[in-house]
């Protein structure tokens, strides 16, 4: 029988996004005032421009991650603004090497790529590592429900199942 679900993460703004949005901002102010010491018949065109540069920054700031799951085939996707679909990694459950739940203890060194796909990175997220062909060595942090983990157990090897389920 094929097994499918999805579930939908909004991520939560960061200091970081805050930082990014503030400097946009800043710097279109200073463009602006440039603009008009030096050219100010250019002040509208300008204007314009980084009106909408700065649109572009801070709606990119807006990111929900989709996860889905079919028969053993995890999917997460990256939505941007709810307008723009990125596929971050398709990957198969059986190339997971290790998954549990993500804390400051958990070793990510030997990755390759490290993947936040997460509402944010705390005590409730879960992790995998994996290695493939296509994606190399990845670190994915993640914040599935318990329709997608049951979906993903059935599909792990069985040492990366109890390391994730009966030990956690």
């Amino acid at each position: 029988m094929d097994s499918f679900d999805e579930q939908i993460i909004k991520r939560q703004l960061s200091a970081k996004d805050y930082a990014i949005v503030a400097a946009a901002v800043v710097l279109s102010l200073v463009v602006l005032i440039s603009t008009l010491l030096v050219n100010p018949l250019l002040l509208p065109i300008a204007a314009i421009l980084l009106c909408v540069a700065v649109y572009f920054i801070i709606t990119s700031r807006n990111l929900e991650f989709e996860y889905s799951v079919t028969n053993g085939s995890i999917t997460i996707d990256k939505i941007i603004n709810k307008q723009k679909r990125k596929s971050v990694i398709s990957i198969e459950a059986q190339e997971i090497e290790s998954m549990g739940r993500y804390g400051p203890d958990v070793n990510r060194k030997n990755a390759g790529k490290v993947i936040f796909a997460s509402e944010k990175a705390n005590a409730g997220s879960w992790y995998f590592t994996a290695h493939s062909q296509k994606s190399g060595s990845v670190f994915v942090v993640f914040d599935p429900n318990d329709k997608i983990l049951k979906d993903i157990k059935p599909f792990l090897r069985g040492q990366v199942a109890v390391n994730a389920f009966i030990r956690h």
